[in-house]
């Protein structure tokens, strides 16, 4: 096992010390697949007794909802994992000391051709806390001009434009991720939609 958290080029989020009532007694990460890290915390609960915490680490990544000519700009991609196309907002790993706002305008060239102007940071969660140290940023980007796409050699991705007011009922009409959908929501509901 090497390194914890992994020096691996990514953006990793630290962890706050833990809860007085909760002792962590040990924190062993068990196996690194090069995507993940996974392991245990073994913890002394407030009445005493003793419990594995699974989780799973990734890397921190952000989620782009970006806008220009009325359109939401989408990447339509295959997932192995669900063996499902999807249709996504552009969305990535965020790379070591880079900000989310960063991170989401390299994404956003990369992945759909777009160079935006304006991007803001709508929010930052930790994402699914049962089984995951994951933090997921969700960022809006405006002000868009293309300059052509950018892939890395793994992606296989068609970026689509989608009208404003067709944007959420499209993506609700099909198999869809958390994260494009809530990508969705916080925008419109800060009425950037």
């Amino acid at each position: 096992m090497g390194e914890y958290p992994p020096d691996d080029g990514r953006r990793h989020e630290s962890l706050p010390d833990p809860h007085p009532d909760w002792r962590v007694i040990e924190s062993v990460p068990e196996y690194e697949t090069g995507w993940f890290v996974g392991g245990y915390d073994l913890i002394e609960q407030p009445d005493g007794s003793r419990k594995r915490y699974y989780w799973a680490e990734l890397a921190t990544a952000v989620v782009v909802t970006a806008v220009t000519d009325d359109h939401v700009l989408f990447v339509e991609q295959y997932r192995p994992t669900i063996r499902h196309e999807q249709l996504e907002l552009p969305a990535g790993v965020v790379e070591a000391e880079e900000s989310f706002t960063a991170a989401a305008r390299r994404e956003l060239r990369e992945e759909t051709g777009f160079r935006a102007d304006s991007l803001s940071l709508l929010e930052d969660v930790w994402v699914a806390t049962g089984a995951l140290r994951h933090k997921r940023a969700y960022v809006f980007a405006e002000g868009l001009e293309p300059v052509g796409q950018e892939l890395d050699d793994n992606e296989f991705l068609t970026p689509r434009a989608i009208p404003i007011e067709e944007a959420i009922p499209t993506v609700r009409s099909r198999p869809i991720n958390e994260a494009t959908l809530q990508g969705l929501t916080l925008a419109d509901e800060e009425g950037l939609l």
